[in-house]
């Protein structure tokens, strides 16, 4: 019966992971490009101005490792109850535009 279970939870992880990584990064958005007038702010932008020649560098770590507890602190991390286990797609540390941002993605650092 372990079997089972360790498989229904391996089949919701990857079902997590495939549909996470299948959705367009702002999927509410869509239809709506071109239609800000330019208004619209881009990561580059944000990034340069508000933390001068700073990135974020690293590699997040993979939601697995991470317990019930402290899963949720990691971003782009979720914990599945069903299958006991911390699932998800962490945050690339390159999408983080701030140090405020990076700090929070384990793994990650402001350089």
């Amino acid at each position: 019966m372990a079997q089972h279970g360790q498989r229904v939870g391996l089949f919701m992880a990857l079902t997590m992971a495939a549909v996470l990584l299948g959705a367009p990064a702002h999927a509410a958005d869509a239809g709506v490009e071109g239609r800000d007038a330019g208004t619209a702010a881009t990561p580059e932008k944000d990034a340069s101005a508000s933390q001068g020649a700073g990135r974020c560098t690293g590699k997040a770590n993979f939601c697995g490792v991470f317990s019930q507890m402290y899963c949720s602190s990691q971003p782009g991390c979720a914990y599945m109850f069903g299958s006991n286990m911390c699932g998800g797609v962490a945050i690339a540390c390159e999408k983080a535009t701030n140090e405020a941002f990076c700090k929070k993605i384990k793994g990650c650092s402001w350089k």
